[in-house]
């Protein structure tokens, strides 16, 4: 087989609906933190696996030490040298830990995410806990690697054409 390739969309239904469109309505899913479609297919003139999974929105939340808490004790201008607590959004999912073990080993990683700032930032995430657990050239060279597929409707012609460009 060629290459492996792993897409990720801001949810569930949303992936469902991209791998039904580029697999022409042949992949298979798999359970697990999140669902996993996977096909093969062509993806830069090579074979390729396609594994099309989620996140449920933000992937990390953020906040300040419990000591900032009471805003009627804190003084604001504290806050822009407080340290930020970064944790998952929804620890009971696993989110985390899934897009690490999805990201075992593949070639390429392609965001199917908004194309907004929240999608941006969503996106940042999803690299966060993916990157380093793929394929040594793509962890070292990220930007060569790490795709965003840029798309308005989740219509056949507008997928195929983001995941063409």
């Amino acid at each position: 087989m060629g290459v492996t390739v792993l897409m990720v969309a801001e949810k569930p239904s949303l992936a469902g609906s991209i791998a039904q469109i580029l697999s022409n309505g042949k992949s298979h899913f798999r359970r697990g933190a999140m669902d996993v479609h996977e096909f093969d297919g062509s993806f830069k003139g090579q074979m390729a696996r396609f594994k099309m999974t989620s996140v449920i929105g933000h992937v990390y939340s953020v906040d300040f030490h419990s000591k900032f808490n009471n805003w009627d004790k804190t003084d604001p201008n504290e806050l822009f040298q407080a340290q930020i607590i970064k944790q998952e959004s929804n620890p009971k999912a696993h989110v985390v830990d899934h897009l690490s073990r999805e990201a075992k080993g593949v070639d390429y990683l392609v965001l199917w995410l908004d194309c907004d700032r929240e999608g941006e930032n969503i996106c940042f995430e999803v690299m966060d806990c993916t990157v380093r657990h793929m394929r040594p050239a793509a962890a070292q060279n990220p930007l060569q690697y790490v795709l965003r597929a840029r798309f308005s409707a989740i219509t056949a012609p507008e997928i195929r054409a983001a995941m063409g460009s």
